[in-house]
């Protein structure tokens, strides 16, 4: 379920080290942190094997920014009548497409790309990366209204900023009819990749997108979620990239929770016989503060029982953040 504050959180990204390169990291200043409209940035070179001296010594390094685009809707207006709010489905989709016009797509995708071409990291993360398609049924919404990922992309030709499709990640597909039409939402996650950024110095291999076993039954409608790995090469380093995004609790269903803490045990399992350095961004729906709110799952505390370390704290020692 896409969340609607996803773009004013500060999406997560979590690093497995052994214990050696833990504590040098500690003891190197990390290159730096940029917070923007939920943006991370942050310096990895940092904590490569092997890389750690040529990383301090020269500061110009990998950097990865991840991002939660925000679909412009929780789609509580359109699964509202499968809870039993007295609304008919097509007053729900009909809301829902008003609060997605309203949530400025387009304007949320020109500021986005600035922030990008002022920074021009190597990578970037992007999960709810939504496609949004109208038309008279929901069997014939194909029309484009939103197309979030292409947005961005033009946005950033225009500053001359160009960045490629690593990969491209297809999740929940749901089409529901309104008064005038259907509405048709496509979630996506997405990883991108600098166009200028060529082999041998900077190479990216291995690339796969999943879908989690774990989904999210509610009420019929089967919500899904997934993750994009990577193995990028920089020099004679490597380490693994994933990007994913978690599901999001929902208060009074508990089976959100459980479904979501399941798609990190996954995740995790999946990952625990690699032997080289694993980088996980995403928006993981779990507050890294461990408070009492909606988001507070065992989801965070599980990864860091796992062995990451969650880097906003690294780069940002006694300032919690919002998450």
């Amino acid at each position: 379920m896409g969340d609607k504050a996803g773009n004013e959180k500060r999406n997560r990204t979590f690093l497995n080290l052994d214990s050696k390169r833990r504590e040098t990291m500690e003891t190197i200043r990390i290159k730096k942190t940029i917070v923007a409209l939920g943006v991370i940035f942050f310096g990895l070179v940092l904590f490569y094997p092997g890389a750690i001296t040529a990383g301090a010594q020269n500061e110009a390094g990998v950097t990865i920014m991840t991002q939660n685009v925000d679909a412009g809707t929780d789609l509580g207006f359109a699964l509202a009548p499968l809870l039993g709010v007295p609304i008919s489905v097509e007053e729900g989709v009909d809301l829902t497409l008003a609060e997605i016009q309203a949530s400025h797509i387009p304007e949320r995708a020109d500021l986005l790309a600035a922030k990008i071409a002022t920074e021009q990291p190597h990578l970037v993360a992007l999960q709810e990366v939504t496609l949004w398609r109208f038309g008279p049924t929901p069997e014939t919404a194909t029309q484009i209204l939103y197309d979030q990922l292409e947005l961005l992309l033009s946005a950033l030709a225009r500053r001359g900023v160009a960045y490629e499709v690593v990969a491209l990640n297809r999740l929940t597909d749901l089409a529901l009819p309104g008064s005038n039409g259907a509405l048709r939402y496509t979630d996506r996650d997405a990883l991108l990749v600098r166009s200028d950024l060529r082999a041998p110095e900077f190479n990216i291999s291995d690339t796969h997108t999943h879908i989690y076993e774990a989904a999210l039954n509610f009420q019929g409608l089967i919500v899904v979620q997934g993750w994009i790995s990577a193995d990028v090469h920089i020099g004679d380093s490597r380490f693994r990239l994933v990007v994913t995004h978690l599901e999001s609790p929902i208060p009074g269903v508990p089976e959100a929770t459980a479904v979501q803490v399941a798609q990190a045990t996954e995740l995790i399992q999946s990952l625990r016989n690699l032997t080289i350095p694993v980088v996980l961004c995403g928006d993981f729906n779990s507050d890294a503060e461990f408070g009492s709110g909606p988001d507070a799952t065992p989801t965070v505390a599980l990864i860091e029982a796992a062995g990451y370390v969650d880097v906003w704290r690294i780069a940002n020692p006694g300032n919690p953040g919002y998450t």
